[in-house]
């Protein structure tokens, strides 16, 4: 079930973007740290991963945001046993844009979907979580097309807060 789960929603995040047929499309990418991504001796730490995502615009003011992070693994030692983690997420948000200036500010509001997996002596578990996605970003153009990103998110499948920045690209529309 979660397989079949992950992959109608990989389909979801990835095949939005080849479908869209009008209005502005961009895509991008860039580095995620997670406030609870990873794990030490003291329980959860931050932890750093990669977000590819898109965007297309369904109004001047209004977007869909299909997005995937992936944390990177992170391993602690407990009692001679070693434990690894790895953690990722789908994300499919939707974008309010405020304003008429180059740099573009918008709230956002969206579904997460939340994985994670541990190994430790031998033994392996996965689990994953639906929740809740809210936080603020901007564009700030580099050039014609060319954006650099930030973001701003609290996922709630992982109760964390996400941080992304990266570079977006127009490539339609």
């Amino acid at each position: 079930m979660k397989k079949l789960l992950l992959t109608a929603a990989l389909v979801a995040v990835f095949g939005f973007a080849a479908t869209a047929q009008e209005g502005e499309m961009r895509v991008g990418g860039g580095l995620a740290l997670g406030t609870k991504a990873a794990v030490d001796e003291s329980g959860s730490k931050a932890g750093i991963g990669i977000n590819v995502g898109g965007e297309y615009f369904v109004s001047d003011v209004i977007s869909v945001a299909p997005s995937f992070t992936y944390f990177f693994p992170s391993s602690v030692t407990i009692f001679g046993t070693k434990l690894e983690t790895q953690a990722s997420s789908i994300n499919l948000d939707g974008r309010y844009y405020f304003g008429d200036s180059d740099v573009q500010l918008y709230g956002l509001a969206g579904i997460g979907i939340g994985l994670a997996s541990a190994k430790a002596g031998g033994e392996k578990d996965s689990d994953s979580k639906v929740g809740l996605n809210l936080g603020v970003g901007l564009n700030y153009p580099l050039s014609d097309g060319m954006f650099l990103n930030g973001q701003a998110k609290y996922n709630t499948p992982f109760e964390q807060l996400v941080i992304n920045a990266g570079v977006a690209f127009n490539i339609g529309g």
